[in-house]
């Protein structure tokens, strides 16, 4: 094989221009291609990251009061018929569900008074509710305990005093205590920076209202719940219903709240299944749409070097039929052939392994792309390969059959 190489590089030699056409294609490939595809795959990540609840029989319901201002009675009146529905396992009233995309967030400190942000630990996305969240939800209590009613302060979300208790995510307690266990140690938060709050409880994830805009795990999973409950002119429920019953319930938690009072006007009743594929959608179309230009690069790069490599086989038939003439086996032309454009396809990508690596340092530094592991890069090189290989092959295959006699003659 060694020998057959020297020959194949006097021939590119002469065909400069088609060769070097051949290495920036594949280069060009091999990035676009390798960073395309990790894009794709932390997008796809996205799309099936849990939020930590028993996310397929979740719903939201929102409504807001068209008289009256709402009390703590109503409230409980409202959740007491609802906790009533046949096929409903419990009800909690919120202020967010994960994946809304909007909700309370705070600065987390381990020191009093730090209002500055630069001085707070974390920021966290703030659940409201009270001891039947954990329940609704479906979360996971790794450690410590439950609110109890004894733990629930009556207020406004935004105002008031901060509860002393709060249970918050595993993600969130080990960022403030990398090294020691967080329950029972006391943090504050931005908004009553003067007043400890005792982590009473550590689940194992809770998502946040934001975390469909992120990759970072720290924004999507920093958590906390404080037991507030908020009585006003609006309400917001999670309701849990028993596995399969999702369709059947909602409508019938719809009327025990209106036959609570009628006097409201009600949202659009949302399961978090399609909370998650709202919140993802744009996630989706951008994976899917990605995936369609790497097919369509892959098949012009495909194309090219079919379309290439048989203008070589055309150019060379007088070669060819004096090397079958010579007695060179049709096996040999083929290996020629796959041989130079192995050449073509290596150099090409190793030139795209270093534009790759460029191109996803740029797109880390500038949109917060993730960096494109080492062994993705390989795989993909490795692919590109085969492909210019396969290619490759149907030309050579068509070059075996120049008959010397015919081959001479058409030159």
């Amino acid at each position: 094989m060694s020998m057959e190489v020297a020959p194949i590089l006097a021939a590119l030699r002469r065909s400069k221009i088609g060769a070097l056409l051949v290495v920036i294609q594949v280069a060009l490939t091999l990035a676009i291609i390798s960073n395309v595809i990790s894009i794709v795959g932390e997008r796809t990540a996205l799309l099936s990251r849990p939020t930590g609840t028993d996310e397929h029989n979740l719903f939201a319901i929102g409504f807001r009061l068209t008289s009256g201002s709402g009390s703590k009675a109503a409230l409980d009146t409202d959740l007491s018929r609802v906790r009533a529905v046949p096929g409903v396992v419990d009800a909690v009233a919120t202020n967010t569900y994960p994946l809304r995309g909007s909700g309370w967030s705070e600065g987390v400190s381990l020191l009093p008074d730090a209002s500055n942000q630069r001085d707070q630990s974390a920021q966290t996305a703030v659940y409201a509710m009270d001891q039947h969240g954990i329940g609704t939800l479906g979360l996971h209590l790794l450690a410590g305990r439950n609110f109890t009613a004894e733990d629930v302060l009556q207020g406004n979300f935004n105002a008031g005093p901060m509860p002393g208790v709060a249970i918050v995510s595993r993600t969130l307690a080990r960022q403030l205590f990398p090294r020691e266990e967080a329950l029972g140690k006391s943090i504050y938060l931005s908004s009553d920076a003067g007043k400890p709050v005792a982590i009473i409880g550590v689940v194992e994830r809770l998502q946040s209202p934001a975390a469909a805009g992120t990759i970072d795990k720290a924004v999507s999973e920093n958590s906390i719940i404080v037991p507030i409950a908020s009585a006003g002119p609006g309400g917001l429920l999670m309701v849990r219903v028993t596995p399969g019953s999702l369709d059947a319930t909602m409508p019938e938690v719809k009327k025990a709240l209106i036959a609570s009072n009628p006097q409201r006007i009600f949202g659009r009743l949302r399961p978090l299944d399609e909370i998650r594929s709202t919140a993802y959608e744009k996630d989706r179309s951008m994976a899917i749409a990605l995936g369609i230009v790497c097919c369509v690069l892959v098949l012009v790069t495909a194309l090219g070097i079919v379309g290439l490599t048989s203008f070589w086989v055309a150019r060379r038939k007088r070669q060819i039929g004096i090397r079958r003439a010579l007695g060179a086996t049709r096996a040999a032309i083929v290996r020629y052939f796959l041989i130079e454009n192995a050449l073509l396809c290596l150099a090409g990508v190793l030139f795209g392994m270093v534009v790759a690596r460029g191109l996803n340092i740029w797109l880390w530094s500038h949109y917060g792309v993730g960096r494109l592991p080492a062994w993705e890069l390989l795989l993909c090189a490795l692919i590109v390969i085969l492909l210019g290989q396969g290619a490759a092959v149907f030309p050579s295959l068509r070059a075996v059959k120049v008959e010397p006699t015919q081959a001479l003659r058409s030159v």
